[in-house]
């Protein structure tokens, strides 16, 4: 069977690749929607390397207002499709809250939204693919095809970083693994806690997200090579890409030079304010923060994007012998901290405690009674500390059973008193373990995305830089024994998913 195959490409070099060997290779046919800025545009418009079928530039078919939005055509489209746009549309980055350079209308977002649900139907009914691959989705157009291609039954393969440091995961759902495997299909090794630890610890992701950091910002002169060539260069993406209107050259330095400020300043104030130590002989339960603004509360978990309200709520679920402890999350630095009137009012909220981002995540796991995450690895790490999860959106190890999902958050002051007397048992995690193993395969993604970002993107500081046809080769050329391995690993889920459909018939 010659599947049809669908690609995302984006900045992330990694679909490129795999659809460079898909096709050389495995002689798939496959197809592309390309969402890049001006520059990296050229690159595929002029490359040799890939003779895909068919491709879509994506920002090519989104043109500025010139007509109302046809609202009945999103009604029906809502309709038939089940897919929420507005939720889409606030949660949306660009659109809203975020934005440091343009004002959206509510007109303008519709608009845009209309043009995407034609184009992403058009693009649908003319390739009608057997699989979409992908990254894990950023932005709401992105969400918004993925939702679409599961509407439409089309098989998605999005890969993303596991719970495990130096693995990945290929599933149809983020963070809900395929074939719905259950503990029960492992027998346990017979491992205990500290065992178990040891070996949670050495994939610590933590440390992998540590390591990324550093690359990132390890060479003031590649910065300054990326100002250089955005200063200096022809910029046209501000006038053809609506994520990238209102950018000024002006007002962007103006504004790193703002957020320079931003970052100083509530530093200050974190280390002044925040916590350094866990209190002793106090009971507690443990709350860590989510960096904003991220994929994992926009998109993920779209109802739970005030962090500040949802603390409130937890609070006040809390037994009256219990205290909040509340911890910054050391990546939200990528983001020049959090507003210090969102710090001081968190601090305002009795019986909440907030922690500076330095202290390590475990020595509160080890001190805590019980952990409350949105969606996290850490409603999973506290499980090896002997401690029980609540997680308010459903993960991939919600199948333990002293990680417990609650749906209702009405339901939780009920669920705080039941999940506290639980305990964690040791037989359940070392099955998961198996599972996640089983359910997964070693790949660093963020080891990889440092090589492109240092080779095609001035270590990450411009995306919308122009790539050539040779380097891209070579890097291929340089990075293909792994860029091979993940290819296979797509290709057995496409055969898992094929002969399941076969065995259905």
């Amino acid at each position: 069977m010659n599947n049809n195959i669908l690609l995302w490409l984006s900045g992330d070099v990694l679909h490129f690749s795999l659809s460079y060997f898909l096709k050389k290779d495995f002689g798939y046919d496959v197809n592309a929607i390309i969402d890049v800025p001006d520059k990296p545009k050229k690159f595929f418009q002029n490359q040799k390397l890939v003779d895909f079928e068919n491709i879509w530039y994506f920002h090519e078919h989104l043109k500025k207002q010139t007509k109302k939005p046809d609202i009945e055509y999103l009604r029906n489209f809502e309709e038939r499709f089940d897919i929420n746009l507005q939720q889409l549309a606030v949660n949306e980055r660009i659109f809203y809250r975020f934005n440091d350079f343009y004002k959206f209308s509510s007109e303008e977002v519709l608009t845009i939204l209309e043009q995407e649900c034609r184009l992403f139907e058009d693009i649908i009914s003319q390739v009608k693919p057997d699989f979409f691959l992908t990254p894990l989705t950023a932005f709401h157009h992105h969400q918004l095809f993925y939702e679409m291609c599961r509407k439409k039954n089309i098989k998605t393969l999005m890969i993303y970083m596991s719970k495990f440091g130096h693995r990945c995961v290929i599933s149809q759902d983020v963070n809900k693994l395929d074939f719905k495997p259950k503990l029960n299909d492992f027998k346990s090794k017979g491992r205990n806690f500290k065992e178990l630890l040891n070996n949670f610890e050495s994939f610590n992701i933590s440390k992998q997200i540590e390591d990324y950091k550093k690359t990132q910002t390890s060479s003031k002169l590649t910065k300054l090579q990326a100002i250089s060539n955005f200063i200096f260069n022809n910029y046209s993406s501000s006038k053809t890409h609506y994520t990238y209107y209102g950018r000024k050259r002006s007002k962007v330095v103006l504004n790193e030079i703002k957020k320079t400020t931003q970052l100083r300043n509530r530093r200050s104030f974190i280390d002044k304010n925040l916590l350094k130590q866990i209190p002793e002989n106090q009971k507690f339960v443990y709350y860590p923060l989510h960096i904003e603004q991220e994929r994992n509360l926009l998109i993920a978990a779209p109802f739970y994007t005030n962090q500040t309200e949802l603390i409130r709520s937890i609070v006040k679920s809390l037994p009256i012998d219990y205290k909040l402890i509340v911890k910054e999350h050391p990546a939200q630095e990528t983001r020049e901290w959090r507003d210090i009137s969102e710090y001081e009012e968190i601090m305002n909220i009795p019986n909440v405690l907030l922690t500076h981002p330095d202290i390590l995540s475990k020595e509160i796991l080890k001190k805590c009674s019980l952990v409350i995450t949105i969606g996290g690895t850490t409603g999973l790490e506290s499980n090896f500390f002997q401690k029980p999860s609540i997680i308010l959106s459903e993960m991939d190890y919600s199948i333990i059973p002293t990680a417990e999902f609650v749906s209702n958050i009405k339901e939780l002051p009920e669920k705080i008193k039941q999940t506290l007397q639980k305990e964690v048992i040791s037989d359940d995690l070392d099955k998961f373990v198996q599972l996640y193993e089983a359910n997964s395969f070693e790949f660093d993604y963020m080891q990889f995305v440092s090589k492109y970002h240092e080779k095609f993107y001035y270590n990450g500081n411009l995306l919308d830089a122009e790539i050539k046809e040779e380097d891209m080769k070579s890097f291929i050329d340089d990075n293909k024994e792994i860029i091979l391995k993940v290819t296979n690993e797509h290709i057995k889920k496409i055969e898992q998913f094929n002969k399941l459909s076969q065995d259905e018939k």
